[in-house]
């Protein structure tokens, strides 16, 4: 056998990245890889890497998915070369360093969980040290807030037993037949978005005379279920053949299906920017490396090829379970007659806009979640960018993230051509009017490229978005249009409309161009190749 080296290391979010060599260069025969813990023996496979001509190979392994979609556990884990016969210790090479400063393998935000690299003393060979503490849990103040703690903690158990209780009667009394499909959202209180427009799709096909169309839904992620609607859900999801969720939804992960479900994340994100999921491992909000949040779905969409690793990552899944299908509710974006009807209205419940320059301004919301989220309204000087709108005859409509708690607030002498569309209305429809859409880390890029319309990017703070969200690409090579950094710079953009547009038909064809995806007929492939499993007969 070559000897293998380990000459460095580099992580991309949770993603180890090994870069090593093999002695003597030049064998076509690729190195097999694995890590064995040393309390146990257990094996994990990692993937093989393929030499260049100089012996040079790099391996990229999946830390949060390494044991069955689990992480690599606490231990040592020491890596060895292996040709199916005999194994061979892998060696640090003689240079190899590590900069601890800032080390990214180290996922200490919040759960405590790090992996780094060793060197055993006796043969100098590659070793992973892994250790994981949890959350520190909060200490109780009196003997009064720890009761409380304990009742909380009990109560909670309680409920999630019965929880299990209820689905577990109801998958053992009412067989599947194959035909009952559940629509549900664990932050929306009706059909929006992907589910909407799956659901009307079948409905329009007639398959509902066929299948049988549930739905289960809640006010917002913040929201908690009431005790009877948490164990109507339970049966819902119990007798369902096919489970259709648009977003993070902790009650779809904490049961055992039946192996024929089918589990389909419709994430209402159009493609992959900011960091989702288990990307976010280490980051403020970011999982439990152990969760299983995420990692039973059977399929989840994205918009094409190229976020297939991303959404796999994000997922803690296989990127054989994520589907370029194309995002269902992006099919309204290539129908003629939708889009008109659709300007017709906004213009007619907004009159203010027709035959003015209309600028959409959607930002996302800083802060981990609904709970704290918020926006740098001191950012904006309002004066100034009316100043701007009088000159050019131009409106803003504001659309603020709806996790945003502190509204907008919009002087009166501004509101002739100042609209707070943030509780009014859906973003898309506002798209279908914007001559200019003003935005900084939203997934709305995706949406709005369709339409090869120019973007700024108003990115204030991007050197802390990063450090607390990051993105799967640099920001500065994604995004399609003009960064800018400051207000001023900003609105200088604006009255020289300079927006380098031209990288706005290149990232769509690069980001929605996959199987014809330009063209719409998403819902469709959705619907016959998830739900029906045609392509499968």
């Amino acid at each position: 056998m070559q000897r293998v080296f380990v000459d460095s290391i580099d992580w991309e979010r949770v993603v180890l990245i090994i870069n090593g060599h093999v002695e003597p260069a030049g064998s076509p025969e690729p190195v097999r890889l694995h890590l064995e813990d040393t309390r146990t023996g257990l094996t994990i496979r990692i993937p093989d890497a393929v030499p260049a001509a100089d012996g040079t190979f790099t391996v990229r392994f999946k830390i949060m998915q390494a044991n069955e979609l689990m992480p690599l556990d606490v231990g040592e884990w020491m890596l060895f070369a292996d040709d199916g016969s005999r194994r061979e210790p892998v060696a640090m090479a003689a240079d190899f360093s590590l900069d601890v400063v800032g080390y990214p393998g180290m996922f200490t935000s919040v759960y405590r969980y790090w992996v780094f690299p060793a060197r055993e003393p006796m043969t100098g060979q590659f070793c992973l040290a892994v250790n994981y503490r949890g959350v520190i849990p909060p200490v109780p103040e009196t003997p009064f807030e720890a009761i409380k703690m304990s009742l909380a903690k009990n109560l909670r158990q309680l409920r999630q037993d019965a929880y299990q209780v209820v689905y577990g009667v109801f998958r053992a009394l009412v067989p599947k037949n194959g035909k009952r499909i559940l629509f549900t959202s664990d932050s929306r209180d009706h059909l929006s978005g992907n589910l909407l427009h799956i659901h009307d799709r079948m409905v329009e096909r007639g398959l509902d005379l066929e299948y049988k169309l549930m739905g289960a839904f809640k006010g917002s992620i913040a929201d908690k279920r009431g005790f009877l609607d948490k164990f109507t859900f339970a049966a819902k999801l119990a007798v369902a053949d096919v489970v259709i969720m648009d977003d993070y939804h902790p009650m779809t992960y904490k049961v055992n299906y039946d192996p024929g479900v089918r589990r389909i994340q419709v994430w209402h994100a159009s493609g992959a920017f900011k960091t989702v999921g288990y990307s976010r491992i280490g980051k403020p909000g970011g999982p439990n490396p152990f969760s299983p949040g995420h990692k039973n779905y059977t399929h989840a969409i994205v918009a094409a090829e190229h976020d297939v690793p991303f959404y796999a990552e994000a997922y803690g899944i296989p990127e054989e379970r994520v589907f370029p299908t194309g995002i269902p509710r992006l099919d309204l974006f290539f129908d003629e007659d939708y889009k008109a009807k659709t300007r017709d209205l906004v213009y007619e419940t907004v009159p203010q806009i027709r035959d003015r320059y209309v600028i959409l301004f959607a930002p996302t919301f800083r802060g981990e979640g609904p709970r704290d989220a918020y926006y740098d309204y001191d950012q904006l000087d309002l004066a100034a960018l009316y100043a701007l709108c009088e000159e050019m005859d131009a409106v803003v409509v504001f659309k603020m993230h709806p996790f945003v708690i502190e509204p907008l607030t919009i002087p009166a002498q501004y509101a002739d051509r100042f609209i707070d569309a943030t509780r009014s209305r859906e973003i898309n429809e506002f798209l279908m009017v914007a001559d200019l859409a003003i935005t900084d880390y939203s997934s709305l890029v995706f949406e709005y490229s369709i339409l090869d319309r120019p973007m700024l990017f108003f990115a204030y703070d991007l050197e802390e978005y990063i450090s607390t969200r990051d993105f799967y690409e640099p920001f500065e090579e994604f995004v399609p249009g003009r960064i800018v950094r400051t207000f001023g710079e900003m609105l200088e953009a604006i009255r020289s409309r300079e927006f380098e547009q031209e990288k706005v038909h290149v990232f769509a064809q690069t980001h929605l161009g996959h199987l014809g995806q330009l063209e719409g007929g998403s819902t469709d492939r959705v619907i016959d190749q998830l739900i029906l499993g045609l392509d499968e007969a």
